[in-house]
């Protein structure tokens, strides 16, 4: 699948950001919260501004505390009107960066929702399965030791007859070897240091490596699990990160098409001009 991992773009990451802030409430069904000199604040205004919260507070923080931090930025808003602070430069000039914001955000996501169908998701799909080639992977599992004598005594253990899993969960510098007994599931040649890999492929499943492997983590005991020839994703797996490509070349195009039409004049911090960008 690794020919369809996406990379993020910042255009399309201000995309996906824009629509993840979008209300998530119909006109008749996002009833009046709270009404503040007159002003009526809806369910839409407050769920937007539990999303604006940092993840682990928007959690946390109880729905009548939103209600009075939005009835609270109301009143400001309102104070602030009434002094004529819309009317400072720098907060026309950032009004004006924001609705430039808000209005690529909307049509940019309005743009990829259109392009990027069930049709051409499955179209994707079933042209990367149908140029998939099948490479070798395996199943590890690896305890992780500082010193290649702390390696050896663990072989020693594990041939006297220890448990593999359990001995990863005590004795394995890996973190997450606690949770897992040390399995690293299935991976291909490439996605491992050279010194793992060259190991765990030469061994056979439920073969024990008999020495210590020296990577650049420190010292490694081996157990192969598994063999078998990687086959592509099911539909299902693969289709959240076939839109997200999707969404990128979307983005991408249309950006490309936008420039094409369009005549640009460059210039530096001081103002002079800068060469035509190619």
């Amino acid at each position: 699948m690794k020919s369809l991992t996406a990379r993020r773009a910042a255009l399309l990451m201000g995309v996906v950001a824009g629509l993840a802030a979008a209300p998530a409430f119909a006109a008749d069904k996002d009833p009046v919260v709270a009404v503040v000199n007159g002003t009526e604040l809806h369910a839409s205004s407050v769920a937007a501004y539990q999303r604006s919260l940092p993840p682990q507070m928007a959690a946390q923080v109880p729905y009548e505390a939103l209600l009075e931090s939005l009835i609270n930025n109301q009143l400001i808003y309102d104070q602030a009107k009434k002094e004529g602070a819309e009317k400072d430069p720098e907060v026309k000039q950032a009004l004006k960066q924001l609705e430039q914001q808000v209005v690529v955000k909307a049509w940019m996501g309005k743009k990829l929702k259109s392009e990027i169908t069930d049709a051409a998701v499955q179209k994707s799909y079933d042209k990367f399965v149908a140029e998939f080639k099948p490479v070798e992977e395996v199943r590890a599992r690896h305890i992780l030791t500082e010193t290649e004598d702390q390696a050896k005594a663990v072989i020693a253990e594990l041939k006297k007859g220890a448990d593999f899993q359990e001995t990863a969960k005590t004795k394995s510098k890996d973190p997450s070897a606690k949770q897992n007994g040390g399995d690293l599931g299935y991976f291909t040649k490439d996605e491992m240091v050279p010194q793992f890999a060259e190991a765990a492929f030469a061994m056979k499943p439920g073969e024990l490596s008999t020495v210590p492997v020296k990577s650049q983590f420190g010292y490694h005991v081996i157990r192969l699990e598994d063999r078998r020839m990687a086959a592509p994703p099911a539909f299902d797996q693969a289709k959240p990160v076939i839109r997200e490509q999707l969404a990128e070349e979307t983005a991408q195009k249309v950006v490309t098409d936008v420039r094409a039409k369009a005549k640009v004049k460059r210039f530096d911090p001081e103002g002079k001009p800068l060469p035509d960008a190619k």
